[in-house]
């Protein structure tokens, strides 16, 4: 787990200095928070965190910030959450108790494939 904790951390940093970082993992669909960096849109990011934490998983999340990219992906109204390929949250801030259902949901799906 540490190795895993390692490797996350530095995909993140390399994210955040703006060098190219590659996803790991079969499935890189995951978790995605997109916004511009709002109140609302990083509210939603440390939510997901939340939920992660505390259902104990760990899951790479993705903040897409760029809007060439949330206007590819068909987002008419920020924040948003896509969990694998589904837009399952637009333009607002769910609860905790119904993010955790999403990801729950998600996790058993990506169980199944």
């Amino acid at each position: 787990m540490k190795g895993d904790y390692g490797e996350a951390f530095l995909r993140e940093y390399k994210k955040f200095v703006g060098e190219s970082a590659v996803e790991s993992g079969e499935n890189n669909t995951g978790i995605k928070v997109i916004g511009p960096g709002c109140v609302q849109c990083n509210k939603l990011e440390r939510r997901v965190m939340e939920v992660l934490s505390e259902l104990r998983l760990m899951e790479a999340v993705e903040h897409v910030r760029d809007p060439l990219e949330i206007g590819k992906m068909g987002i008419t109204s920020t924040p948003a959450l896509v969990i694998g390929d589904k837009v399952v949250v637009m333009g607002s801030v769910p609860p905790k108790s119904k993010m955790k259902e999403y990801i729950v949901k998600y996790l058993l799906e990506k169980q199944k494939a």
